[in-house]
């Protein structure tokens, strides 16, 4: 399905703009080793599955997917070994997949407005992560306790307790 928007008197054709302006590699590009100048993959709109076959961009470092009507991410996520931002903000996610603890270049992590209600023990591997956004989430109990405000140092106390129980339990 092709989406149009109505930019004056003019209708543009998105996905032909799209690739116009910028172009997938072939499969023999990416298999012979020829990175992309795309560095940022945005797609915002009533997206409701998020391909695991996006996550063979490895080489992106932001991530935005917020907007949309994800419920789930795919374990494929935890390929992205480059990602420095995810935004995830404002979908219907309940869960994330334990592979999330591949990202360890991750610094933000926006997931507010979703129905997270748990995290994965996987999460205390982001040790470089500096931004973490779980508001507007029913988050359990225990969760909630350690979010509090969402400020660094419950940031940092929540994620040196995952690396905890990650590392003790895994």
């Amino acid at each position: 399905m092709i989406q149009q928007h109505e930019l004056g008197s003019k209708r543009h054709n998105c996905l032909n703009e799209l690739t116009m302006q910028s172009r997938l590699m072939t499969d023999d590009e990416n298999k012979n080793g020829k990175k992309s100048d795309w560095f940022r993959l945005n797609l915002t709109g009533p997206v409701k599955n998020f391909s695991g076959t996006l996550c063979q961009l490895t080489y992106i470092t932001t991530l935005v997917i917020k907007n949309n009507n994800l419920e789930r991410l795919p374990a494929e996520l935890g390929n992205l070994v480059n990602l420095v931002n995810l935004d995830a903000s404002c979908n219907r996610l309940h869960s994330l997949p334990s592979t999330i603890g591949d990202l360890t270049e991750l610094r933000a992590l926006i997931l507010n407005d979703n129905k997270i209600v748990n995290l994965p023990s996987e999460i205390g591997r982001l040790l470089n992560l500096r931004h973490f956004n779980l508001n507007d989430n029913p988050l359990s109990a225990e969760v909630s306790s350690m979010y509090g405000d969402g400020s660094d140092s419950n940031i940092r106390r929540m994620i040196r307790y995952y690396m905890d129980y990650f590392y003790l339990y895994s």
